[in-house]
């Protein structure tokens, strides 16, 4: 059945999951600003598949806020973490009873629910990446194995709803996994990505200049290493349980896989592209993990290494 989507927020994310869902077959509409909203209305969006010679453009609606006046059966917030508590109050006033929050979040989902309702939010997060070049979204989705989108109920239940997203989302191209616990999901997803985007900046470079530093690679698994201890021995616990690979590989196997992956286009593109477009969010999303550990006794002091270095 044909849903009607608003993506608010039309960076990457939203550029690649709001023109996916528009090829499948939902009315979609993007809510821009800026600079971005002037190349959308001037040139459309515009996906290129990574390793593809072509582009497509793909008709979506495309707004700015002062143009929000109509009703959506889900919205989409794809916006950084450092943005959400600025736009909730403008996400209140729009009118639909599902938000699908695809955002880094280690500190819980209170202020979403505060502003919105408890059963308004569902937490979730995407698989798939990328970068914006001259008006074109460059992205790729990611392997069902290392990261599908992600989605789940605030309790955990399987609902219509999660069902619906789930189908809506595979047909849209995207592999899809929905979890019964978002919250430890989420803080388990920050205990790893935070590490392999601040070594990033540990390094001064990119992944490739990662994949040729021993001294950063080795710093990050220590703090990889740390921050799923700490998730482990605090009770939280990991999810998806297999990330405790993090735990379980000993450190100089840990190091000779990371520098093959830092070496790849893979990590170019989900990892490196990120972490340099959005360090504001990085700081805070790692500020809040170190903020969580203390609460609860963790000093998390490799991982202090990595990112005040």
């Amino acid at each position: 059945m044909r849903k009607k989507i608003l993506i608010y927020g039309a960076g990457v994310i939203g550029s690649i999951y709001g023109g996916l869902l528009s090829k499948s077959g939902h009315t979609v509409t993007i809510l821009a600003r800026n600079i971005r909203l002037a190349e959308l209305k001037k040139q459309g969006l515009n996906l290129q598949r990574i390793n593809n010679n072509n582009s497509e453009n793909i008709l979506v609606g495309v707004i700015s806020n002062s143009e929000l006046v109509d009703t959506y059966d889900y919205v989409f917030v794809t916006l950084r973490n450092d943005q959400v508590k600025f736009a909730l109050p403008e996400l209140s006033k729009i009118n639909s009873n599902c938000f699908v929050f695809m955002v880094n979040n280690p500190s819980g989902y209170s202020e979403w629910v505060n502003a919105l309702g408890y059963n308004k939010v569902l937490p979730a997060f995407p698989g798939a990446g990328g970068k914006i070049e001259n008006g074109v979204v460059h992205y790729e989705i990611v392997s069902k194995i290392v990261q599908p989108t992600t989605l789940g109920e605030l309790n955990g239940t399987i609902t219509p709803r999660v069902k619906e997203l789930k189908k809506i989302l595979k047909n849209a191209g995207f592999h899809v996994a929905v979890s019964k616990n978002m919250d430890v999901w989420q803080k388990t997803h920050v205990a790893m990505v935070a590490p392999l985007g601040d070594v990033i900046y540990f390094d001064g470079g990119n992944n490739y200049t990662v994949s040729k530093n021993k001294m950063a690679i080795n710093q990050m698994n220590l703090a990889l290493k740390e921050n799923f201890t700490f998730l482990k021995k605090s009770g939280i616990g990991i999810e998806p349980f297999k990330l405790s690979i993090f735990l379980i590989l000993p450190l100089f196997l840990l190091n000779i896989l990371m520098k093959y992956v830092y070496k790849t286009k893979w990590a170019e593109t989900v990892i490196s592209n990120h972490a340099l477009n959005a360090r504001h969010e990085m700081d805070l999303i790692s500020d809040e993990f170190i903020k969580l550990a203390k609460a609860k006794g963790f000093n998390l002091k490799e991982f202090r290494k990595l990112i005040r270095n």
